[in-house]
């Protein structure tokens, strides 16, 4: 141990002298004097050691000692930090907590407590109320899905209290208006998703006439590669504020893969169900991630309502049925990102892929937040929807001007988006005509041509999800839905290369010999008669 200080010199000194002057009044002999003020000062030094090497508390309080009401105080714990922090390897002993008990009346001076301004679930459709963290899982009136309340007030002045350059650049940016009240829940997911890139697309916009195109690019969103992350990351902490330690889903695809990802993280057990056609890289990369992979002989929306079926008899909570209102509230984040990333200007168009519409509908609501909390003029912005031909019964209401949203039977390359009966569908439409925007859709050949632009223009590999958007996008722009100037963002939403099973190979020359004259001649061969795209200055 250190030892910063024993005692300063002049206190030494003075009790030298004062053991002089004793031995003097003793009338002790020269050598008796010099043996009794040596043995005055070791003590002395002795006493100021022990001192200075008991160890203090942060209080300043010697360990051992008594408190200044005579009981002794516990020890204090260790500063808390967060646990995926770089700090180097931790400890084999060290384990996550617990999951935490529920929390059942939120309070902001809780010691545990985020600054979630959540207050409760209300029907999207008769906006009757349940508490926020109660055990309703549909609106009991009504039987349509819930959404999450916010005090807006409280969180225009939560908001005020830290600026934007002090907080986490991730999914937890905005805790104001995400539902998650528990912050050791909080502290296990989330914190490494989403504030994806904007990058600005120079060439593709290039190709389609576009001079202010950007694109928000969650195919490198972690941990999963996909816009998945988002909402999966706000599902696992709802389920840790819930004190439960095992978690299901539904998927097509990506949700699977971000829910083993996280779970994984969090320490809890995932189990991912698929349906009969299922892209089996991911299903695999889930299966490497240490979850329960099931393939049910069903389409996904078969799946959903067995699922359903299953959460009662098993007591497990699944990500995007179950907890759907917490789940969905991730997606909002998205659209806080994209305004702040553009200098809080709101663009003139979103244009997002859609399956069951949890990210087209919670884009507005958080276009609407925004514009509501004063941070951005949001109100003029308008969201565009893409799906592919083989699935696309939202896109089919929009265009036929119908509040209903008719099922249909799948059947699209696009994976990511076979969703035929949407259970969010309605709120989808709505949030396109408050809008004033429309929808498209994309063949099979269409969706692919589309990944290929995308790469060739921008470098970006994505799948058949961020296909349907970019072939979309082209079409929406050869229709004259954008002005020469107006600034344009498109959902690239998940990463090609967990897709490339799904992608038609293309053309290379193969078995070439290693002989210089025939690789230049393959150069020579190769068509550079193709028109260049301009070089952004």
């Amino acid at each position: 141990m250190q030892v910063r200080r024993i005692a300063s010199y002049p206190a030494i000194a003075l009790v030298g002298l004062v053991a002089a002057y004793l031995s003097h009044l003793l009338g002790l002999d020269a050598p008796a004097r010099f043996l009794f003020a040596t043995l005055v000062l070791i003590v002395s030094v002795a006493f100021a050691l022990g001192t200075r090497l008991a160890p203090r508390t942060r209080s300043g309080r010697r360990d051992g000692g008594p408190t200044a009401h005579g009981l002794q105080a516990p020890s204090e714990p260790a500063q808390q930090t967060r646990p995926d922090a770089q700090q180097g390897p931790a400890p084999r002993e060290l384990r996550p907590p617990d999951p935490p008990a529920p929390v059942a009346v939120p309070r902001l001076d809780d010691a545990y407590r985020t600054r979630s301004c959540a207050t409760s679930l209300v029907c999207h459709h008769c906006d009757a109320q349940y508490p926020l963290h109660g055990e309703t899982r549909q609106c009991e009136q009504c039987g349509k899905g819930l959404d999450v309340a916010y005090d807006y007030e409280l969180a225009a002045r939560l908001l005020r209290e830290i600026p934007s350059s002090e907080r986490p650049y991730n999914l937890w940016h905005f805790e104001e208006l995400l539902p998650i009240t528990e912050s050791r829940a909080q502290a296990w997911v989330g914190w490494q998703s989403g504030y994806t890139p904007l990058i600005r697309a120079h060439r593709l916009g290039a190709e389609l006439g576009l001079t202010n195109l950007y694109l928000k690019d969650d195919s490198s969103c972690r941990p999963s590669w996909s816009y998945k992350d988002r909402v999966v990351s706000t599902a696992v902490a709802r389920l840790l504020e819930m004190g439960k330690s095992q978690i299901g889903c539904a998927s097509t695809g990506n949700t699977g893969a971000s829910l083993a990802a996280l779970a994984a993280k969090a320490g809890v057990h995932a189990y991912v169900f698929y349906p009969q056609r299922l892209e089996s890289m991911k299903a695999r990369e889930c299966a490497a991630l240490g979850a329960t992979v099931c393939q049910v002989d069903a389409n996904y929306d078969e799946l959903v309502r067995g699922c359903r079926a299953v959460a009662e008899l098993a007591d497990l909570e699944f990500a995007n049925i179950t907890l759907r209102p917490f789940y969905a509230e991730g997606a909002k984040t998205l659209a806080f990102e994209t305004v702040q990333q553009l200098g809080w200007t709101a663009p003139d168009h979103i244009v997002v892929p859609v399956a069951g519409g949890t990210l087209a509908s919670r884009t507005h609501k958080g276009l609407g937040e925004l514009q509501l909390l004063g941070l951005a003029e949001t109100d003029s912005t308008r969201i565009h929807i893409a799906q592919p031909e083989g699935s696309n019964p939202i896109a089919t209401a929009v265009l036929a001007e119908e509040a209903e949203v008719h099922p249909v039977r799948p059947e699209t390359a696009a994976h990511q988006l076979a969703i035929g009966a949407p259970g969010e569908g309605y709120l989808v439409v709505d949030a396109v005509r408050a809008r004033g925007g429309t929808a498209g859709v994309a063949t099979d050949s269409e969706i692919f041509a589309g990944i290929n632009l995308l790469a060739a223009t921008e470098g970006i590999l994505t799948e058949p999800a961020g296909g349907t958007t970019i072939a979309v996008l082209e079409k929406l722009a050869a229709a004259g839905c954008f002005g020469p100037n107006d600034t344009v963002v498109a959902a690239i939403t998940g990463n090609g290369l967990k897709t490339l099973d799904d992608h038609p190979s293309l053309p290379w020359p193969a078995k070439v010999p290693c002989e210089p004259g025939v690789m230049a001649q393959i150069i020579i061969d190769w068509d550079f008669g193709k028109a260049r795209m301009p070089v952004p200055g």
